[in-house]
């Protein structure tokens, strides 16, 4: 089993942004690195280098499949989430998927839940808010902690395949209860630190 770390970053760790900022940054790289490894493995393949049994191993995608996400932080004490790390991780996940700079991504690049997730408030993009309700509809489908199993990542697009109306139904419902609209526009994604 393998944590995504969040102590570790260009963020400020000290802080809940920061360790919010730095978990989304660490998946990021898994995600580049898993990016990489598919192009050079379909330069060797074409090259007659690889296999075709040998073309589809990734080894940072198979990891990232199997990691637990921290993409919130939930007091023990009193169950409250700290809204401020999961904006955090929801805006540099998303600023390193937005190709036009707005501060959200399409339907299409958000995945196969996007056009599912945009339905919290239909615009075409997904937004930090919107992005921050589906992370937190995943936790909430087995143990909810602050951090996404695989189990609960899988369980959660099956729902989304299986029942979407209802799946969109709780996503409005954790947007709007959570107040992620208002939330989303006034939060101010953590700047990296110097080392």
């Amino acid at each position: 089993m393998l944590l995504i770390n969040n102590l570790c970053g260009d963020y400020n760790s000290e802080t809940p942004e920061g360790r919010g900022a730095n978990a989304a940054a660490n998946v990021i790289k898994y995600i580049n690195e898993g990016r990489k490894i598919a192009e050079e493995n379909t330069k060797k393949f074409l090259q007659g280098n690889l296999t075709p049994d040998n073309v589809l191993k990734n080894t940072a995608l198979e990891t990232l499949a199997t990691a637990y996400i921290p993409y919130l932080e939930v007091s023990e004490e009193t169950g409250e989430m700290d809204i401020e790390y999961g904006l955090a991780f929801a805006g540099v996940y998303i600023n390193s998927l937005d190709k036009d700079n707005d501060g959200a991504i399409s339907t299409l690049e958000a995945g196969p839940c996007g056009r599912i997730i945009d339905q919290i408030d239909p615009s075409g993009k997904i937004t930090k808010g919107k992005f921050l309700a589906w992370l937190i509809f995943q936790d909430c489908i087995e143990v909810y902690n602050g951090v996404i199993s695989p189990q609960e990542a899988a369980k959660a697009v099956q729902w989304a395949c299986s029942d979407p109306k209802f799946v969109v139904e709780k996503l409005k419902d954790i947007y709007n209860r959570l107040n992620l609209k208002e939330k989303e526009n006034t939060f101010k994604i953590p700047e990296p630190v110097s080392i």
